[in-house]
């Protein structure tokens, strides 16, 4: 090797006792742990890490093997769903997801679980060369389908998708005897000699309503036993089970979580084949970017969640992955939004060359010690799941239930103080965006859940809902507006005027923000011009404390209705509220309570 390639010998080497030094230095004298973080449910991130001693790469995908690339097949017009579907295929797509409407997976669209209209959405496809996810209840039609076209099921590379306690936790209902239909159904789909895999046990519909990754991880493995009982019950051996089932997983823009999440899930997978006594085969492992994540404010900025998203799925060892378009949670993707997320994976592989290194974030102490958090807190649940009875029991006494909605509400106060910012939604909102273009086509309504066994439906959920609620009750009231009595030169007060700006508009409140004032006198009538009800003082903490409280005086004078401070000035905040400063917005603050309290004084009806 050229000595110009010897990277590692150009960097000098530092002991951690010299970086815990220059961290502290920089902290002036605080400790390192200081800058220590915890995910949603607790576990701890520290700033710093070792390098993982005694860690082997994780067995993934087969070597120098690159994942699928899964497009969703989900338009209910099957003309056009076949046209995309076969533009997908010969631009760089290797397989196709169908959702069926009706499921929660289709997002309110999908195929008709009928023959023909299977028939007509896959004409011209090769069964035998394309790989096929089934999602939701249509399997029965995709078999008579398949039989139609004469295809050797032997053949076919195909995922059937049942998942009846996933579509429980999503509808709320699960057929009484579910254990032995699916059984009978496996057995009947074998005879006819499909291989599978059979079931596929889902994390979406937790990660939808809010878990976090180790939740999501500890509901897929209480499952996956869950199912495996149920098979046994039923007449199957342990390791006959084992190998009907795959998993599919949400990954996020959290790019080292959602890697350690897969990660984990392979070690969770293994531990669980151990604990069995059945000979280890490999986990299928499918990755779809997080639908809560993305946002209907400023979509494209979708296209950099999932792009990150992917590449974690990629590094993570996804057998194959499914990115969203950027519209996704606008209505239907059109042929844009498919085009640049398949071509996302196409770079990802074909430039980025991911796939060419099997686990490249083995010894990472960040990662391994992150992927060894979330299997210890998926497995502490998991144990707590199956002592309740496994999945189906844990669901329908609301355990798994109370679980998220604890990390989801800490989440919430993450995003509602801006600590976890949503671009374009809650942080630097684009309040004059225009329409994203989407296909048209009708919704169709989640389908009821079966007769039986009842739960707690958990609830789709994504992080922006609460901002765009806010934009949409905004403009339904006509755009309100927020007078800015900017106070001082420019340049004194630019930071905190656009930090103020992204405050109010993220609440779809308008900054009339392009005067700024050298002295009082004048602020007054230029607020009664501007036509708003409510104005922001924006001025460095000096000018605060020369002109601050006669500038209140001088604009509840002139009939604010509510006057805020871009700012904590301590010192000062007594002085200025006795003036007539009614509220405050600061980094850290509540901003959706905020935003929400303003709707409410102006007025505003909640969309």
């Amino acid at each position: 090797m050229s000595d110009a390639l010897r990277i590692t010998d150009t960097f000098p080497g530092f002991s951690r006792d010299e970086w815990v030094a220059a961290v502290e230095k920089a902290l002036k004298g605080k400790p390192v742990s200081r800058l220590t973080t915890k995910t949603v449910d607790g576990l701890e991130v520290e700033p710093m890490y070792h390098r993982a001693k005694g860690k082997e790469p994780l067995a993934m995908r087969a070597d120098n093997t690159p994942w699928a690339v899964a497009q969703r097949v989900d338009n209910p017009d099957v003309a056009k769903a076949n046209k995309q579907a076969l533009d997908d295929l010969k631009n760089g797509s290797n397989m196709l997801v169908v959702p069926f409407a009706g499921s929660a997976a289709a997002r309110g669209y999908g195929i008709a679980a009928d023959k023909d209209a299977i028939a007509k959405a896959l004409d011209g496809v090769m069964l035998d060369v394309v790989s096929l996810r089934l999602e939701g209840a249509g399997q029965a039609a995709f078999v008579e389908f398949v039989e139609a076209k004469g295809a050797a099921p032997a053949g076919l590379c195909l995922s059937f998708g049942f998942d009846p306690l996933g579509n429980f936790a999503s509808t709320g209902g699960v057929a009484t005897g579910w254990a032995a239909e699916l059984a009978e159904t496996i057995r009947g789909l074998q005879d006819k000699g499909f291989k599978g895999p059979f079931i596929t046990v889902d994390g979406r519909p937790y990660h939808d309503a809010g878990a976090s990754d180790s939740q999501e991880l500890g509901a897929v493995v209480a499952t996956i036993i869950t199912y495996v009982k149920a098979l046994e019950e039923n007449g199957f051996d342990t390791a006959e089970a084992f190998g009907l089932i795959d998993v599919t997983l949400s990954v996020s823009a959290d790019q080292f979580g959602s890697l350690s999440k897969l990660r984990a899930m392979r070690k969770l997978w293994a531990n669980l084949l151990d604990a069995a006594g059945v000979e280890f085969k490999a986990l299928s492992l499918h990755a779809e970017t997080s639908f809560a994540m993305t946002t209907r404010l400023d979509p494209w900025v979708n296209t950099l969640r999932v792009s990150t998203a992917g590449f974690a799925a990629g590094v993570g060892g996804a057998n194959s992955v499914c990115i969203l378009p950027h519209a996704i949670a606008l209505g239907l993707p059109n042929a844009l939004g498919r085009r640049i997320v398949r071509n996302l994976q196409i770079m990802l592989i074909e430039e980025s060359n991911l796939y060419r290194v099997t686990d490249p974030a083995a010894g990472s102490g960040y990662v391994e010690d992150l992927t060894d958090q979330y299997g210890n807190a998926a497995w502490v649940l998991f144990q707590e799941i199956f002592a309740a009875g496994g999945i189906d029991a844990a669901l329908k006494s609301g355990l798994v239930q109370e679980a998220i909605a604890k990390s989801s509400e800490v989440r919430n106060a993450l995003i509602a103080k801006r600590k976890e910012a949503l671009t374009g939604s809650s942080a630097f909102p684009n309040i004059l965006e225009g329409e994203t273009a989407v296909d048209e086509a009708e919704r169709t309504e989640l389908a009821a859940a079966p007769a039986g066994e009842s739960c707690e439906p958990l609830k789709v959920f994504r992080y922006s809902m609460p901002f765009e609620a806010l934009r949409d009750a905004a403009k339904a009231a006509g755009e309100p507006t927020v007078f800015f009595a900017q106070i001082g030169k420019i340049a004194e007060f630019t930071a905190r005027a656009t930090w103020a700006k992204n405050f109010f508009e993220a609440g779809g409140i308008k900054s009339l923000s392009d005067q700024n004032f050298l002295e009082t006198g004048e602020i007054g009538a230029a607020f009664k011009a501007s036509g708003a009800k409510i104005a922001c003082l924006v001025a460095s903490d000096a000018r605060y404390e020369e002109m601050g409280e006669e500038v209140a005086k001088e604009l509840k004078e002139a009939g604010v209705e509510m006057l805020w401070l871009a700012g904590r000035p301590a010192d000062i905040m007594e002085k200025l509220s006795a003036a007539g400063v009614e509220a405050y917005c600061f980094e850290g603050c509540d901003v959706l309570g905020e935003l929400q309290n303003i709707h409410a004084r102006l007025g505003i009806a909640k969309a």
